[in-house]
């Protein structure tokens, strides 16, 4: 049953070039880390190389918004450089925005969450960004989340809330009813219940494959069956799992 599970990890791929960030001049030795072909290894490393330096220096951070932009070239330089000057002007610094985001991973609720997105300085209310930075620091309990991963649960989650029904159950994200299409932290419902299928999830493919999988690898998993733009949609089904 987990044989699907794995091809979507094994064939998961986000190649980003660090160093294509148009205003990497401005942060030496900076925006210089090899994802390579973007890969599961690649990116843990990655995942690493933000953890490592995250208490002391922004621009990890701001690596990390560009890299979870790098699929928008036509937006991904201007917001990098939107998030880099609000934290220069804000006097937002590079413990602050770790300290906010372990609050929330330790007490995740909306008010938390919201506290940590607005260090961020975004005009909008949409998450994927923010979202990222949890997943990162504790890639064990937290996914990313965003609207390709959004999209397939509001198609597939029948399925897989049928497998299990007294585990964590998804729920259909509400913007995909409506004329929105980005997540919000309106949606936080959603946020929390797909964290909590993550890493339900994670336990049973690590009980039934013997390797360990963390809710990331989930997430990663469900983002690569997905598929991109120009897919069709779903690219692969992700087999409903037992119960662990």
């Amino acid at each position: 049953m987990p044989n699907t599970w794995e091809k979507g990890l094994r064939s998961y791929r986000y190649p980003v070039a660090l160093e294509d960030f148009q205003y990497a001049h401005r942060f030496p030795r900076w925006f210089s880390f090899d994802l390579g072909n973007g890969g599961r290894s690649s990116t843990i490393e990655f995942e690493s190389h933000f953890r490592k330096h995250a208490q002391k220096n922004i621009a990890v951070w701001l690596e990390v918004v560009f890299w979870k932009l790098y699929s928008q070239p036509s937006h991904r330089d201007r917001l990098t450089c939107n998030v880099a000057t609000h934290f220069q002007v804000s006097g937002i610094s590079a413990k602050s925005l770790w300290q906010t985001c372990m609050t929330y991973i330790s007490k995740p609720v909306r008010a938390t969450f919201e506290s940590f997105r607005q260090l961020f300085g975004f005009q909008s209310q949409a998450v994927a960004v923010v979202a990222t930075f949890p997943a990162f620091l504790d890639p064990e309990s937290y996914p990313m989340v965003d609207t390709r991963i959004a999209k397939l649960v509001g198609n597939c989650m029948g399925a897989h809330n049928e497998a299990y029904r007294t585990g964590p159950q998804l729920i259909r994200p509400p913007f995909l009813d409506s004329k929105r299409t980005v997540l919000t932290v309106a949606y936080y419902e959603f946020m929390r219940h797909w964290t909590l299928w993550c890493v339900y999830t994670a336990h049973k493919l690590t009980k039934q494959t013997s390797f360990n999988r963390r809710a990331r690898d989930v997430e990663m998993a469900v983002f690569n069956a997905w598929g991109g733009r120009g897919n069709r949609h779903p690219v692969f089904h992700l087999n409903p799992l037992p119960r662990a």
